[in-house]
């Protein structure tokens, strides 16, 4: 287990270093896409920059944690004299990384699920799904706060006891609290990985389309990944008790979290990008997926209400005979604007309700 590669020093550093320059690279990326759509930047997109940025902190604690041969390292390979010299300052980094690594998941979640208000939320539509929407925005939010002060006063207001050796008398629930945020963590990223699906799987668009948008979302899975191989590392020194501390390389087990800590966020950071800039590349902008949903809708609300509207017209004629029955004859009264719709606005190329307008032509 402590042979494992991802817990070297040299693979945190080479997963960490990639990951945050192909961060870099795809948020970059996906402003481009926006700017070459001309859609507007929305809270989804300016998300990000504070997600890069506590990522890139994340990324710097971790740095800072090898030189001083924290992180990466094994707890045999120690000291006691090093342990003692370099105890305050690791404790401060892994405190510092804690709180960057939670704040950092919780805007790439909030990042996602804005995505999905701004795509399948629009102008009443989909009411039930905006409040599911807006519900897990709000649960995440209480998530990041709760853990944020779990955290950062794991040892109450004796901050100082993670490092001046009182840390068994006051942080009591240290383990407990981490082993919860690895969990909610999880659940949290199963959840908002599993959201899109039913209203994709609802747009009228053809069947390899579908499953094309659901393979750019689901890519976001390989952090899901990340997610389970960390918690599964809690569980293992949690249930190790007291005698993890004996019996399990602390050193390496702590770098095996981080390396796989920074894979999640990396790779989510990546993922949230990809859907934008895919769209680019297919001549595709977000709100395409919207005007899909909403023609839709719109389509069979006309077509309901132009089959009402005839009905009590057929009815008005049965009642007068001498009505003039004439297909061409002006509608006065309410349902006369149901027969002079507006013009759709021109779909973009690649617009995927153009596959729901021509099946409803064909029909």
């Amino acid at each position: 287990m402590t042979s494992m590669q991802e817990a070297s020093a040299d693979s945190l550093h080479a997963v960490a270093g990639v990951l945050l320059g192909l961060s870099v690279i795809t948020i970059a990326l996906r402003f481009f896409a926006r700017h070459r759509q001309r859609a507007p930047l929305l809270v989804d997109d300016w998300l990000l920059l504070p997600a890069l940025i506590t990522f890139a902190g994340t990324c710097a604690c971790l740095f800072f944690g090898e030189e001083i041969e924290v992180f990466g390292y094994s707890s045999h390979d120690s000291t006691p004299e090093k342990g003692k010299a370099t105890r305050k300052s690791s404790a401060k980094t892994q405190l510092a990384l804690n709180l960057l690594s939670i704040a950092s998941l919780g805007f790439v979640k909030l990042s996602a699920l804005f995505f999905y208000k701004r795509i399948f939320c629009v102008a009443g539509r989909k009411a039930t799904f905006n409040i599911i929407v807006l519900a897990s925005i709000v649960t995440v939010i209480c998530w990041m706060v709760t853990y944020e002060f779990l955290i950062g006063f794991q040892c109450g207001t004796h901050i100082e006891a993670l490092w001046n050796g009182t840390g068994p008398k006051y942080c009591t629930s240290q383990w407990p609290g981490i082993l919860s945020q690895a969990i909610s963590d999880f659940l949290l990223d199963f959840w908002v990985l599993l959201l899109p699906i039913y209203p994709i799987v609802r747009l009228q668009t053809t069947r390899a389309r579908k499953f094309a948008i659901i393979g750019v979302f689901l890519l976001a899975s390989i952090g899901i990944g990340s997610s389970i191989a960390r918690l599964v590392l809690f569980v293992e020194v949690n249930n190790g008790g007291r005698n993890a501390y004996l019996n399990i390389d602390l050193g390496r087990s702590l770098s095996r979290l981080l390396f796989y800590m920074i894979l999640e966020i990396g790779v989510g950071l990546i993922a949230i990008c990809l859907p934008s800039i895919w769209m680019v590349f297919a001549s595709i902008v977000p709100e395409v997926f919207l005007r899909s949903v909403h023609s839709v809708l719109s389509l069979v609300t006309l077509a309901s209400r132009r089959s009402k509207d005839s009905q009590e017209r057929s009815r008005t004629t049965a009642v007068k005979p001498g009505t003039p029955n004439s297909s061409i004859a002006p509608i006065a009264g309410k349902s006369a604007r149901y027969h002079e719709p507006k013009s759709a606005p021109k779909p973009y190329p690649g617009d995927v309700s153009s596959d729901n307008a021509k099946g409803h032509e064909g029909a």
